[in-house]
């Protein structure tokens, strides 16, 4: 009897399953080292603040939020969500291939109104994205110990992330991230408890 030669598509099937289950790996360790490494620099910032003093959007000179650089990245803030025990930095200068590092900046600032933050859909992250509640609070603090707050009165969803549907001019602060199931960006809306 002939030994059967296995099939190219056999073959070609093994391989991509394979390159799958390795790529799924991958991208688990990345997301594993990158929580790690954003609790590490939040734990730091947190540490590093002055005394924190409450912030008035439209009362600064200029937008620009300063900047403090750690492990040669710099950060313009420490977000908090103290009702689900989120405590994450916010890096400056937007790259997505990085933000499995930690939330960064996408546009604007809290000194007026416009800032925007994205994030990656991961419970370490901004899993809570999708299931946050109407009313959750969400702390911003800047590098200089200045804090705002935030309620959350919305959640908005589309199939892209561009900047005019991001920057809603009734939103105060917008989160957002791509979801994982359905792949619809999310956008957590917020607006400043006082003004």
């Amino acid at each position: 009897m002939k030994k059967r030669k296995p099939s190219f598509l056999l073959i070609l099937g093994v391989a991509l399953i394979s390159i799958s289950i390795i790529m799924i790996l991958v991208v688990q360790i990345a997301m594993d080292m990158g929580a790690k490494h954003s609790r590490e620099i939040a734990s730091q910032i947190y540490e590093m603040l002055p005394e924190r003093t409450v912030g008035m959007p439209g009362t600064y000179p200029v937008a620009d939020m300063p900047a403090l650089e750690i492990d040669g990245r710099d950060y313009v803030a420490l977000i908090e969500i103290p009702s689900l025990g989120v405590k994450l930095p916010v890096a400056d200068g937007w790259n997505s291939y990085k933000l499995f590092l930690s939330p960064t900046r996408f546009l604007g600032s809290a000194y007026d109104s416009t800032l925007i933050i994205g994030g990656v859909d991961d419970d370490r992250q901004f899993g809570f994205c999708d299931e946050v509640a109407y009313g959750s609070v969400i702390v911003v603090t800047d590098m200089t110990g200045t804090e705002f707050t935030y309620e959350v009165t919305g959640i908005g969803r589309a199939d892209h992330a561009e900047p005019l549907w991001l920057a809603d001019e009734d939103t105060d602060l917008t989160l957002f991230c791509r979801s994982r199931s359905s792949m619809e960006y999310i956008a957590v809306r917020c607006s400043l408890t006082c003004k």
